[in-house]
């Protein structure tokens, strides 16, 4: 036999068992997915658009095209594009330098 405690004093200092205000102040949630979703525009391939709710804030999110489906111009043109961006960049010639430490070597030398 057990004896229930009167019902004025059951919560006085007892903590749910569900996660509640004070266990998330102690330590951080552990969950996969955050209930936190940011409105996003989200581009599709043929150009329309729909808003979605998305874990990461961000303004527009693009689906990536699908190279099989282009014609061969297209594809050409796209591969082209993506060449020159993968291409390195030219180096800037460097430029000549007159500095001459023999003339500030006082400064930091101890006398």
């Amino acid at each position: 036999m057990t004896r229930a405690a009167p019902e004025s004093c059951r919560h006085l200092y007892m903590s749910s068992w569900r996660a509640d205000c004070n266990r998330a102040s102690l330590t951080r949630l552990h969950r996969q997915t955050y209930a936190r979703l940011y409105p996003v525009l989200l581009v599709k391939q043929d150009g329309s658009t729909i808003h979605i709710r998305y874990p990461e804030p961000r303004r527009m999110l693009t689906m990536p095209v699908d190279l099989d489906s282009l014609s061969p111009e297209e594809r050409r043109a796209r591969l082209r594009k993506r060449e020159g961006q993968l291409r390195e960049k030219e180096e800037e010639p460097e430029l000549g330098d007159d500095f001459d430490v023999e003339r500030y070597k006082q400064f930091w030398t101890k006398k």
